[in-house]
């Protein structure tokens, strides 16, 4: 039996820079696993039973690193972006195999700096 792929350090960088969540992650797999079509923002959501506001964030992210288009407007589509494009089939094909070895990566997450709202002082 082969040993189960293991990912670059480019797909690496994927997870733990910009996936935050498993959540995050099973919607780029989504995306990924369904390129030739376009999501409406409340198809998505019903699919991955989550609240709006968060996909439109992840969504964001995903458009920022060049994997999200909108074809219309309201509509989310992957798209095989130069920088990311092959790192993100890699962690597709890892994922498939060893989806525990893909979380704990975006477990392994560094902390991110907690942001401070301060009002009313002065």
């Amino acid at each position: 039996m082969a040993p189960p792929p293991v990912l670059t350090g480019t797909a690496q960088r994927l997870i733990t820079h910009h996936v935050d969540s498993v959540g995050a992650l099973d919607l780029l797999l989504l995306m990924h696993r369904t390129a030739d079509r376009d999501w409406g923002l409340a198809e998505l959501c019903g699919e991955l039973r989550c609240p709006s506001a968060w996909a439109v964030k992840q969504l964001r992210v995903l458009d920022a690193l060049g994997l999200v288009i909108q074809p219309a407007p309201g509509r989310y589509r992957y798209v095989r972006g130069r920088q990311y494009g092959p790192a993100v089939d890699e962690v597709a094909l890892v994922h498939r195999d060893d989806p525990a070895s893909v979380a704990k990566l975006v477990f392994a997450r560094p902390p991110q700096p907690a942001r401070v709202r301060v009002d009313g002082l002065g």
